[in-house]
């Protein structure tokens, strides 16, 4: 066995290195990524579609209620075919506003059981995002490390000339072997 290693480039490493922080960057993206798509997801089922349904409902309400006054209006003329569409009118709206009603309480039970359903996957990504943030990063400075106490070993091994000193037995064929 050799006393010394024979350490001819380090451009490997230095390449997994710099590929290892591209998916670091990337990966952190990623994650950043699918935090927000479930922030948004949250909202908009808590905020926007409780609002949206919210007010959509007073709306449906309001147009019910005025039906209702039509309704009234038209049974006190005694115009039996104004009252009869008056009356299918209010048939429709009443649905409408029932389908509000229901897709209220679907938002109010998407906000209830959203964590339940998120709460497994954001909890992968977390594990995900720790490992990226610490096991990764350490290896990155193990690389940093490691590229560093190769390259002053690379620097004890330099004969005076500059170049790296190659064994004879490793010079290419082409060349003639050095003269004693």
């Amino acid at each position: 066995m050799a006393e010394e290693a024979k350490v001819r480039s380090v451009e490997s490493l230095e390449y997994f290195r710099s590929a290892l922080i591209n998916y670091l960057t990337k990966a952190r993206q990623a994650l950043n990524h699918a935090d927000d798509g479930v922030k948004r997801g949250r909202y908009w089922v808590e905020q926007e579609q409780h609002n949206h349904w919210i007010q959509e409902g007073k709306k449906r309400t309001r147009k019910l209620a005025q039906a209702q006054g039509e309704l009234l209006t038209a049974k006190l003329s005694k115009w039996q075919d104004s009252v009869m569409l008056q009356e299918k009118i209010v048939r429709r709206l009443k649905l409408e506003v029932e389908e509000a009603e229901d897709k209220y309480r679907q938002c109010k039970k998407w906000a209830r059981e959203y964590d339940r359903t998120f709460d497994p996957a954001l909890k992968g990504l977390t594990q995900l995002r720790d490992f990226m943030e610490h096991d990764l990063v350490r290896g990155v400075a193990s690389l940093d490390q490691a590229l560093k106490t190769l390259a002053a070993y690379m620097e004890r091994e330099r004969p005076p000339g500059g170049a790296p000193a190659a064994p004879a037995d490793e010079i290419p064929p082409e060349l003639p072997p050095p003269s004693a």
